[in-house]
Formats: structure tokens, C-alpha cells, sequence
């Protein structure tokens, strides 16, 4: 475990050695110093940024907002939340930011489980191991770190950083859900959690059609089966049932570092069309 002071610091220290450059700049030449998987084509694309590889000085967990963070992963994401300043290519690419943070991490766990069946107990263990609560929370702190650069281009990611471990990861989580979800809590509990859920399935549907695990995608019949993964069905449950599964295990990570109360909900069928209604049976999310 890496002291946030530390790689503060470091960053501090980059910012200084490249004057005049901005945010986004910064951001992405931190993501050289993170690993070698977030400076492929793919990020480039992403990004608008080609950024090499040069040492993972980064790529350390920390304790941010009382919380284990990937901070690797933290850069990463902030490198594609960040605006690029200008009419620039990463504003046709806006939409890749969820797909490079929570939706990438649910989409990617699934794409591995499906691609690797024998290796796993089950979806769930897929799910902690590639989409775990360090990465989540790498995912929450770049989405809100990078809505306050993109209105505060000066600001320093250093500083911003520092302040953002001054709340715990509570207060951050329903700062995360007001703006990104544009959901309210009620009684502190989530008003309408069938539309969050739906909004995240959704997500991570377009990640695994656009990506290179897309392929997995070929024997999906439906988007959605009326019956979550039990462990003797793992080659017969549709990849919509995953993807199912997968959206609820981010929404419980969200209630649960939220410390918002458990909930039961009815998801909607098809999460792009919630007209054609819900299933019939409730989940529980939460507990």
C-alpha cells in the first residue's frame, strides 16, 4: 500500500516539470505511468492522447476518501473524463468514459468469465476479481474529479486530489449518483433504483458490443432473461442474465459505500425500453 502523499507528490512534481499544460495533458502523461495496458491504441482513441508506457510509478493502491483505491486505474479513468480544451477529437469520444471506467470493469469481468468458464466458481467471483470495490472506487473519484476540472481547467490535480480524500467515500458515492445518474435520494434510500440500474446495463451492453470482447455477444438471444445465473446453468444463462448480474453488482456497491439502506426493485425487461415494463420477480440489492 502506496501513502496518497506520496503519489500526490509525484504528481505535483510532473505538473511542475510541464508548465503550461493543461488538465487533460497532465492527466494523460500521468497514464504513462501507470501500466503498459492503458497506453494501447484503444486509450489513444479514447483519449485523443497518444501517451507510451514509461514505469509504473502509479500503478499502487492507496487509501483515498477511507477507502483501498486503485490508482492506477484512478488515472486511467481521469485521463478519459478530462475535456480535452477546444474543439478536439476527444469530444466525439465523450461517450467512452464510462466505458473505460465502471462499465469497462463490468464489461471486461464478463468478457474474461465467458471467454474462461472453467476458471471460475461462478459470474460473482469474475465480477470481485475484475470489477473489485478498489476499482469502483477509482471509477467514482475520476468521474467527480473530472466534472471539477472540466468547469475549473486551472486547477491543479494534485491539489484536487488532496482535497477529494478530505470526504469520506460515502459523501463522494451520492455526489456520484446525483450527477451521473441524475438520481435522488429519498430517506437515504435511492428514489429509482430500476432506472439507475437500467442506465448501467445498459452501458455495459454498448462497452461489450464495441469492444473486443464483443465477440461473446454472438450467442446472446435477448438482452434480458427473466432468471439471474444459479451455478449449474453457467454455459446455459445468457450473456443478458450477466450482464444483469453485473449492473447489480455495481448498484450494491454503490448502496452499500453509501451507506444508503438496502432496496428491492423490479429491473425492467429491456433496459433501453422500460415502456415494455418490468419482470415479475424483485431483486435485492444492498444487503
Amino acid at each position: 500500500m502506496t501513502d496518497l502523499t506520496r503519489v500526490s507528490q509525484f504528481i505535483a512534481t510532473i505538473e511542475q516539470q510541464n508548465p503550461g499544460k493543461s488538465a487533460y495533458e497532465i492527466a494523460n502523461i500521468l497514464r504513462g505511468y501507470t501500466k503498459p495496458t492503458y497506453t494501447t491504441q484503444m486509450w489513444t482513441i479514447a483519449t485523443g492522447f497518444e501517451q507510451s508506457f514509461l514505469e509504473g510509478t502509479l500503478n499502487q493502491e492507496v487509501i483515498l476518501a477511507g477507502e483501498i483505491t486503485d490508482f492506477g486505474h484512478l488515472i486511467a479513468s481521469l485521463s478519459d473524463q478530462i475535456n480535452q480544451p477546444g474543439l478536439r477529437w476527444s469530444d466525439f469520444t465523450k461517450w467512452t468514459a464510462d466505458h473505460t471506467a465502471w462499465a469497462g470493469d463490468i464489461g471486461s469481468a464478463i468478457g474474461i468469465y465467458r471467454t474462461s468458464l472453467e476458471k471460475f466458481q461462478n459470474l460473482g467471483e469474475a465480477l470481485d476479481r475484475f470489477a473489485s470495490n478498489s476499482d469502483y472506487t477509482a471509477d467514482v473519484a475520476a468521474y467527480l474529479l473530472g466534472a471539477i476540472v472540466n468547469s475549473n481547467v486551472k486547477i491543479s490535480l494534485s491539489n484536487l486530489i488532496q482535497q477529494y480524500d478530505s470526504k469520506p467515500l460515502s459523501e463522494q458515492i451520492r455526489l456520484f449518483i446525483k450527477y451521473r445518474f441524475r438520481e435522488t435520494i429519498v430517506g437515504n434510500q435511492l428514489k429509482n433504483p430500476g432506472k439507475i440500474e437500467a442506465e448501467i446495463r445498459s452501458c455495459v451492453f454498448a462497452y461489450l458490443e464495441l469492444s473486443r470482447d464483443s465477440s461473446i455477444l454472438k450467442e446472446m438471444k435477448k438482452i434480458f432473461t427473466p432468471k439471474l445465473r444459479v451455478e449449474s446453468e453457467k454455459k446455459e444463462t445468457t450473456i443478458g442474465a450477466d450482464i444483469l448480474q453485473g449492473s447489480l453488482h455495481f448498484l450494491s456497491f454503490l448502496i452499500q459505500k453509501g451507506n444508503l439502506e438496502p432496496i428491492r426493485f423490479k429491473p425492467y425487461q429491456l433496459p433501453q425500453a422500460p415502456w415494455l415494463g418490468t419482470v415479475s420477480y424483485e431483486v435485492t440489492v444492498g444487503e
